[in-house]
């Protein structure tokens, strides 16, 4: 279940789509905020988990039984059979039960985001004091440089 609902996302928003300053460049903590905000959503996380679900009940009915039953003509796969059929043999709330882990997986990434956000502002404040304490063993350290020369 978990392995349809990183495929679907993978390909929902795949990363080729992204400009690669996108992908280099860290997300401004303003902008990681806003998208903590609205991963913390109720509304946010409820729209993504059912168009999630939607693209999983496109890709579980993808037809699969004549070529199952080439690969495993021992196995329970009927010619008509799609990935929805085979999934709901063993569990019959499929789409529930991805709705369900969609919305988790959203409302868990909202609540990193958010930790993530708080993080590097503790981050860049210890980065501060480090960088001052630092100035003066960083200024000798220079002047030797220079002198060594």
């Amino acid at each position: 279940m978990r392995i349809l609902c990183f495929a679907l996302l993978a390909a929902a928003v795949p990363a080729a789509a992204l400009p690669a300053p996108a992908l280099a460049a860290p997300l401004p903590t303003d902008r990681l905020d806003q998208a903590a905000g609205a991963l913390q959503n109720p509304l946010v996380q409820d729209g993504i988990a059912r168009a999630l679900t939607q693209l999983a009940g496109i890709v579980l009915d993808t037809k699969v039984g004549p070529l199952a039953t080439l690969a495993d003509p021992q196995g329970d796969v009927r010619p008509g059979d799609t990935l929805g059929d085979i999934a709901r043999r063993s569990d019959p709330d499929v789409e529930r039960h991805v709705y369900d882990s969609t919305r988790g997986a959203v409302a868990t990434a909202g609540a990193v985001a958010g930790g993530v956000s708080g993080q590097m502002a503790e981050i860049d404040r210890t980065a501060g004091r480090l960088t001052a304490a630092l100035a003066p063993l960083m200024a000798i350290l220079g002047s030797r440089d220079t002198g060594a020369q």
